[in-house]
């Protein structure tokens, strides 16, 4: 005789039978229950990872992608070292999510004082805190820009639907969340008739700026809101989203800066005047002058930015004759290649066409050279 199939309808018709007070003591007890299941698999999988016994060939098995097995793997490992918090988990105070950023944000040190913090911080405010436990460095910066990517297609059936997915890198996605959610909020539907969904809205928002490119010439180059929010210790944030520091500086010739000064919780403590890092004087005066790419060779026109050709954090000052237009993103992005973030430096005169070097970071004596050039030309600088 086969085995009785589970019958989850008639479970539920069971459980009707219950008092709301019974249900409710039950399902409290079956959450701690399932996390302490949870914190046994962690276990499990932590002596299993050493036997060299899991790999992503298991994430399929378990019916889940390779990204959550191997989140599921780190947290394992993490948590031998935190034994408040695996024991906070243990009794169910703990859900997955926020287990999993805990236990990244967590060590041995602070253990007992996030196991008592974590169940009562929402799991978003957790990764922000874990994302920004260290400064992400320029080549972190590279790679969450080269993981950018959209994709679209049109649906195969007869909807005549188009699809998309897409994803964004840090201040990108900061640019986009902001403009995105303004416009979505500022749309009102017409006296008497209901409000649209906020999806709907999303996407008449995103039609909105399609058909405002549409009939404009594209920009010379981003004009980004950019609040920094400056924490005592931890690098600069965007939206939560922890920045390296030469990001920062490379935005400063183009973006509008508003200062945030926070404290150790993290909440605002005062707030800077909101102000362009660049005088729109002297941005136009560079970009009339140069019209182009400076890298020598580069004849690109579009995506440009305003660089600093001695960077602000070596001491490098916002006057025109130390900017100069490079192009970034693209095919070419030689704004990637520049000082502080890069291996290369532009130096010599900008105000001339054939002014501007390319050197390396490492040739000091080559650099020495360009600098007295530099101060010879300074005289004649148009």
């Amino acid at each position: 005789m086969g085995e009785r199939t589970f019958d989850y309808a008639e479970l539920v018709d069971d459980l009707r039978c219950h008092t709301t007070e019974w249900l409710e003591a039950a399902r409290t007890e079956a959450v701690r229950a399932q996390r302490r299941w949870r914190t046994r698999e962690l276990a499990i999988t932590r002596v299993l990872d050493e036997r060299g016994r899991i790999d992503d060939a298991v994430a399929a098995g378990d019916g889940v992608s390779v990204r959550e097995l191997r989140d599921t793997i780190e947290t394992a490992r993490a948590l031998e070292s935190l034994p408040a918090i695996a024991n906070a988990a243990h009794d169910g105070r703990l859900s997955d999510g926020q287990l999993a950023a805990v236990a990244r944000l967590a060590d041995s040190i602070d253990d007992a004082e996030w196991a008592e913090r974590a169940p009562n911080c929402a799991t978003s405010d957790l990764e922000r805190l874990a994302r920004t436990k260290s400064t992400p460095t320029a080549e972190d910066g590279r790679t969450r820009r080269e993981a950018r990517r959209l994709g679209f297609w049109w649906r195969t059936d007869d909807s005549g639907m188009l699809d998309g997915r897409f994803a964004l890198p840090d201040v990108d996605g900061a640019l986009f969340e902001r403009v995105l959610n303004q416009m979505v909020d500022r749309m009102k539907p017409a006296k008497g008739q209901p409000w649209e969904t906020r999806a709907r809205r999303g996407a008449d928002a995103i039609m909105d700026l399609v058909r405002n490119y549409a009939h404009v010439e594209a920009p010379s180059g981003p004009d980004p809101y950019f609040v920094v929010h400056i924490t005592p210790d931890g690098p600069a944030e965007v939206a939560g989203i922890p920045l390296p520091d030469e990001m920062v500086e490379s935005l400063r010739a183009s973006a509008r800066v508003e200062p945030v000064l926070a404290d150790e919780a993290g909440a605002p403590v005062t707030r800077g005047r909101s102000r362009r890092a660049l005088p729109p004087k002297v941005v136009r005066g560079v970009r009339l002058r140069d019209g182009k790419c400076r890298w020598p060779g580069c004849d690109r026109r579009t995506g440009l930015q305003v660089h600093h050709l001695w960077p602000v954090s070596w001491g490098g000052r916002d006057e025109q004759s130390n900017l100069a237009l490079v192009c970034a993103g693209g095919g070419t992005d030689h704004h990637g290649l520049m000082a502080p973030h890069g291996k290369y430096l532009l130096l010599g005169n900008p105000n001339r066409p054939d002014g501007l070097h390319v050197v390396r970071v490492d040739q000091l004596a080559a650099l020495a050279e360009l600098a007295a050039d530099q101060a010879r030309a300074k005289p004649e600088a148009a």
